[in-house]
């Protein structure tokens, strides 16, 4: 059975637990870096969830359609922290807490099994975008960082402790790749901040080792 289906076949003091909620294109439908405790169904529109790899670098790996989930791994591990997750079109949501979650995966073994297989999904995929990432440079991955950054609208808050962190290399290296970007035109670092010059001339070279 397809999610939709799933919905759908839902016992009905689940669904009455639902909660609809609409999304405007390039708003933040999960906010990077808090508590979630809800699984969220899309079911109309496009989004797309940045997350930190294994490899320590912050990289877009989901792209969702309508009637796909997220939020399935922060429910199941609260030590785990979330990432953001970005409508890419006008989107529509349901968000069920976690109690809820629970309690259908008890009753309901093709949902159960759905979930099953997310995880397992996702957990394949980062595997192997860990894997890719190893066989950067320590400047595309440092690009590959600052351009997720701006994507999820922290830039401001991103350091150089921070970005030495998320593409595993220390400080002189990362200075020496920030200094290389800087050259070519495609960042500008001030007052301890970075920013982007173009993030259309960004996009095209990263477009040469596109995760995704």
């Amino acid at each position: 059975m397809d999610l939709k289906d799933i919905l759908n076949d839902a016992p009905v003091h689940i669904k009455k637990e639902f909660i609809y909620r609409r999304h405007k294109k390039g708003s933040l439908i999960i906010h990077p870096h808090e508590k979630n405790n809800y699984l969220y169904i899309l079911t109309t529109g496009k989004a797309e969830v940045y997350r930190q790899s294994y490899a320590g670098a912050m990289v877009s790996l989901y792209i969702y359609n309508s009637y796909s989930c997220f939020g399935e791994i922060e429910i199941f591990n609260e030590k785990i922290k979330t990432i953001g997750v970005i409508a890419k079109q006008n989107c529509e949501t349901i968000a069920i807490h976690k109690t809820k979650v629970y309690e259908w995966i008890k009753i309901d073994f093709n949902f159960n099994y759905y979930i099953i297989k997310q995880l397992a999904s996702k957990l394949t995929l980062s595997s192997d975008t860990a894997a890719q990432l190893s066989l950067l440079t320590v400047k595309d991955r440092t690009l590959l960082s600052i351009h997720n950054h701006y994507k999820i609208g922290d830039l401001d808050n991103l350091t150089k402790k921070i970005l030495s962190r998320e593409v595993c290399a220390p400080i002189r290296s990362l200075n020496r790749s920030i200094s290389q970007l800087i050259n070519e035109g495609l960042i500008n670092y001030k007052d301890k901040k970075l920013s982007i010059n173009s993030i259309e001339e960004i996009e095209k070279h990263l477009e040469n080792f596109s995760l995704n």
